[in-house]
């Protein structure tokens, strides 16, 4: 009885609770404040499943939670998303792979819902929608559920694949994802796709669009005209063919499976830092010297004139001091900075002269900016050569025209980078290079792969030739002792020879002359027999020790000088 009656008791405190919270609710409603921030809670194993079941737009759907902050938070927990094209693939039956989760799965993720706000009595302009923060972020949802989506409609012509481009499906297309993933759906190049675009009347975003929107900056999409046509048919060009330009089906393969997915992981996260943020020291101390030198330049130029600095005693300039205009500067080095602080935790190392350095390898950036061609206006110089001219032309026929320039070329802001002369990016139409630094960065750890093969390729052959050298000097010194060694050979059995020969001459003058007395010759005769002869080697009063491996030209015996 005392537990009934304990649990009767439990029941009505907490219905009490319950209904001065919704008494304390409504009076929050009545007087206008922030209801409470709703929870949803899972285990990180949970909420990484529905991720890769369901896409990140799919589970802020679900749960209804904004799609900024529920990526935010995704991100926050350490759980990784599917890659850009990962539904894409999917859905062209291509081979993917699925990142691991890192860490304990059993973790528990508390996803905070969004706050009820007050209405907003600002009415967005006609033609003109500025999208905030919150707002452009559905617009990453809307790229999901495109590549979610079947491919695009297509009919077969003479054997050839067409596309049936569908005016509003396209309109919503190139707003919710960059045109070069727009044009991988329909297998086609970036610029066939603004061609089709600019034929249908679509509006396209304009460079930095997708670095702002990333960013939370406002941007503006217009709406889509009328009129015009609501279908266009248009040939495939990507079909069975390689593009370099293209991603890879699997890039970084070179690298192990674990470290891969980590770069992965940055590439697709990296961002360019603030305008104000502080670079890194390097970036710092390298623009003091661009600074420095530049000034020097400039006192150079006005001491000497402007040719001061040609010819082969030119003084060389840092890297990143030209090739771009003064206002590009700051861009140029922003980048680099994302760069550097992305793939340094990674193990990559900033150099003095801002290369990128792994181990033994690096990286060289060079920036570049395109220029147009302008008339040239003349300087008030020109202008006075020209009137010197015209004057001395009156009086001598011979006079010669100055040559000035006709055209100038003037930097347009688009720039481009080169990764090691191999790899190159700009800011085109279709993107800026603030929205293509996790294709740098990719390619960049490409590169140094190349670089780092070309190096061990080098050794490689470096080892074979002192392998190759160390084997012909080994052959020859083994060679060479092998001729000494016959030639030694040679040299006492010639010895042998004349000793044998000499006892032979001995024996048949003691038979030739009997009668005579020949002992002290023969015994003489037999002892030089004995010193020429190697099996003995004996050694003579005089001639001392014959040496019966050299040659009979240096080992004698031989008449002696007077200096001797």
């Amino acid at each position: 009885m005392a537990i009934i009656a304990s649990n009767a008791d439990a029941e009505k405190a907490q219905q009490a609770q319950t209904e001065e919270k919704k008494e304390a609710d409504l009076g929050r409603k009545e007087d206008g404040e922030t209801m409470p921030s709703l929870t949803v809670e899972l285990t990180r194993k949970e909420l990484y499943e529905e991720i890769w079941k369901l896409s990140v737009a799919g589970v802020a759907r679900k749960y209804g939670i904004p799609y900024a902050k529920c990526l935010t938070q995704i991100k926050a927990a350490q759980i990784p998303i599917p890659p850009s094209g990962y539904w894409t693939k999917i859905n062209f039956g291509k081979q993917v792979e699925q990142m691991p989760l890192p860490g304990d799965g059993d973790a528990i993720v508390t996803l905070q819902k969004d706050d009820f706000q007050k209405p907003d009595t600002a009415k967005s302009e006609q033609m003109v929608q500025t999208i905030s923060l919150q707002e452009t972020t559905e617009s990453q949802s809307a790229a999901e559920e495109i590549t979610n989506q079947a491919p695009p409609e297509t009919v077969q012509r003479f054997g050839q694949t067409y596309n049936v481009y569908n005016r509003e499906t396209l309109y919503q297309e190139v707003w919710n994802m960059p045109v070069t993933e727009v044009a991988k759906r329909y297998k086609v190049s970036d610029v066939a796709i603004h061609k089709v675009c600019k034929s249908l009347n679509i509006p396209t975003p304009p460079p930095g669009y997708w670095a702002k929107l990333r960013a939370g900056k406002p941007v503006k999409k217009p709406p889509l005209p009328p009129g015009g046509e609501s279908k266009k048919m248009g040939m495939q060009t990507g079909t069975g063919t390689s593009n370099r330009a293209n991603e890879k089906a699997v890039p970084l393969e070179f690298l192990p499976e674990e470290e891969r997915q980590v770069v992965l992981n940055v590439a697709a996260q990296i961002l360019l830092p603030q305008e104000n943020a502080r670079m890194r020291p390097e970036i710092v101390a390298h623009r003091k010297k661009i600074s420095e030198w530049s000034k020097w330049k400039r006192q150079q130029e006005r001491e000497f004139g402007a040719g001061w600095n040609r010819g082969r005693n030119r003084e060389p300039a840092p890297p990143f001091a030209e090739g771009f205009s003064e206002k590009q500067q700051p861009r140029v080095f922003r980048l680099i900075d994302a760069l550097a602080k992305a793939m340094t935790p990674l193990g990559w190392e900033l150099t003095a002269d801002l290369k990128l350095a792994m181990g033994q390898d690096s990286v060289t950036l060079v920036f570049s900016e395109s220029t147009d061609q302008v008339l040239h206006t003349p300087t008030k110089e020109e202008n006075m050569k020209l009137l010197q001219y015209e004057e001395e032309k009156k009086k001598h026929s011979w006079a010669s025209k100055p040559q000035i320039r006709k055209y100038d070329a003037v930097y347009n802001g688009r720039l481009g980078i080169s990764i090691n002369g191999a790899r190159t990016f700009r800011d085109c139409r279709s993107y800026v290079l603030e929205e293509r630094l996790r294709d740098v960065m990719l390619a960049i750890y490409e590169e140094a792969e190349r670089v780092k093969q070309a190096r061990l390729d080098r050794e490689e052959a470096e080892r074979q030739r002192r392998e190759q050298e160390r084997k012909r000097e080994e052959h020859r010194r083994l060679y060479n002792a092998e001729v000494d060694r016959t030639l030694a050979l040679v040299n006492c059995a010639e010895d042998y020879e004349i000793a044998c020969r000499i006892r032979s001459y001995v024996s048949a003058m003691e038979k030739a002359y009997p009668e005579q007395d020949l002992s002290e010759w023969a015994s003489w005769a037999r002892t030089k027999a004995d010193w020429y002869d190697p099996t003995i080697a004996k050694e003579d009063e005089l001639l001392g020790k014959r040496e019966h491996e050299k040659n009979q030209k240096d080992k004698g015996p031989e008449h002696k000088g007077y200096w001797w």
